[in-house]
C-alpha cells in the first residue's frame, strides 16, 4: 500500500522519508474505518414494505391518539378576566393610577361558577397575557 513504511531486513530501522526528517506522518491509517467504507444497511423500499410498515405505525399509534383524545374531552376548563371587574369604579378610566398607588386595598374576590363536575385534584393555572419573562427594558 502507499504510504506504509518498509524496514529492510536487519537492526529495526525505519528508512521511511517521514523517520529520515524526524516529522511524523499525518496522513491517517489506511482503514476502512477511516476510508468510509464500513458496511452499511440499505433497505430496498418495496411499495409492499412500505404499506406494511404504515400500516404497523397506524396500528400503534392510532390507539393512542384515541386515549388522547378521551382523555382531553372531560378537561373542565374555565376562563374568566378580572383586570376590569376588581378594579373599583373611581379608577376605571385610570387604572394605572390605580396600579401604581399604594394608597388603595388591592384584595379582589370573585365567585367563578363551574359547570361541569371535575374530578380531584383540581389544578388551577394563571395566564399572563402581553407578558414576557426575559424582556428587560
Amino acid at each position: 500500500m502507499i504510504g506504509e513504511a518498509t524496514s529492510s531486513g536487519g537492526g529495526g530501522k525505519d528508512d521511511s522519508p517521514a523517520a529520515v526528517s524526524g516529522k511524523k506522518n499525518k496522513k491517517p491509517n489506511h482503514s476502512r474505518f477511516t476510508q468510509q467504507e464500513l458496511p452499511a444497511c440499505k433497505p430496498i423500499l418495496t411499495p409492499g414494505w412500505v404499506i406494511t410498515s404504515f400500516i404497523v405505525v397506524g396500528v400503534v399509534f392510532i390507539p393512542i391518539g384515541l386515549a388522547s383524545l378521551y382523555a382531553s374531552e372531560h378537561v373542565v376548563e374555565i376562563v374568566e378576566r378580572y383586570d376590569k371587574d376588581c378594579i373599583p369604579p373611581d379608577y376605571r378610566n385610570n387604572s394605572l393610577h390605580y396600579i401604581q398607588t399604594s394608597d388603595t386595598d388591592k384584595n379582589c374576590t370573585m365567585t367563578i361558577n363551574v359547570p361541569k363536575h371535575m374530578k380531584s385534584p383540581v389544578f388551577i393555572y394563571y395566564e399572563l397575557d402581553n407578558f414576557y419573562q426575559n424582556h428587560r427594558r
